[in-house]
C-alpha cells in the first residue's frame, strides 16, 4: 500500500470515530432550555399556588399530570441536562423542588441519583414527588430497586371516592406503578411482609413432603 493510501485511510479512520464520538455524546442543554423547566417546576412545588391540589379526592391530581409533564420534557432534552440540573441541587433549599430534581436526574442516567429518587418515592408526604419518582423509576433496570417497589406498595395513601367521600379505596398510583414495575421484571407484585409470609409457607409445605 502507497504512502498516500495509508494516508486516506488514517484520514478516513479518523472521521469516522469523529462522527462515532459526536453522535454519542449527549448534546449540551443550554440555560435558556432548562430556565423554563425550573421555573414551572418551583411553581408547581409552591403549596400557595391554588392550581396545586393536594386534596385526595381523585385518582390523578393536575398537580401530578404536571410534574410527569415537566419530566417528559427533560426527558426529550436528554443527559445534556444532567450538569444543569446537578448546578441546580447544590443550590436548592426547598425540600419538594429538590426531590423533583434528584428524580429528574435519576430518570436521565445519574446512577447516584437513583437510591434518593427512591427515597422520594417512599419517604416523603408529598404526593405528586412520589407518583413522579415511581414513573421515573419504573423502567430503571437497576435490581437494587426491587426493594423500594416493595416498600412501596405499602404507600399509605388512598383516594376518598363515591358515597359522599366516606369510601376508601385501595387504589392509588405510587401502589399500582411499583406493582407494575415488579411484574415487568417477572417478579410477584407483593410487600415484604406478604414475601416473607409466602416464603414460610413454602419452606413448611416442602417440609411436610420431605416427610411424608
Amino acid at each position: 500500500m502507497s504512502k498516500d493510501h495509508l494516508l486516506t485511510a488514517a484520514f478516513m479512520l479518523f472521521v469516522t470515530s469523529l462522527v462515532i464520538h459526536w453522535r454519542e455524546a449527549p448534546s449540551a442543554v443550554t440555560r435558556n432550555e432548562w430556565q423554563p423547566i425550573l421555573q414551572s417546576l418551583r411553581h408547581e412545588c409552591d403549596p400557595a399556588n391554588p392550581e396545586a391540589d393536594y386534596s385526595f379526592v381523585q385518582t390523578a391530581l393536575p398537580t401530578e399530570r404536571k410534574r410527569v409533564a415537566l419530566l417528559q420534557r427533560c426527558l426529550d432534552l436528554g443527559p445534556g441536562l444532567l450538569p444543569l440540573i446537578k448546578d441546580a441541587l447544590q443550590h436548592e433549599t426547598d425540600e419538594e423542588v429538590h426531590g423533583m430534581l434528584t428524580v429528574f436526574a435519576a430518570a436521565l442516567g445519574d446512577t447516584e441519583s437513583i437510591e434518593p429518587a427512591a427515597r422520594c418515592m417512599t419517604g416523603h408526604d408529598f404526593p405528586a414527588l412520589k407518583i413522579t419518582a415511581a414513573k421515573a423509576l419504573r423502567p430503571i433496570r437497576d435490581p437494587m430497586l426491587t426493594p423500594w417497589f416493595r416498600l412501596a406498595l405499602e404507600d399509605w395513601h388512598f383516594v376518598v371516592n363515591g358515597a359522599c367521600g366516606i369510601e376508601r379505596e385501595r387504589f392509588y398510583p405510587v401502589r399500582s406503578i411499583a406493582a407494575q414495575a415488579l411484574v415487568a421484571r417477572n417478579l410477584i407484585a407483593e410487600t415484604d411482609a406478604e414475601l416473607e409470609k409466602r416464603r414460610h409457607s413454602e419452606i413448611k409445605e416442602r417440609e411436610i413432603l420431605r416427610t411424608n
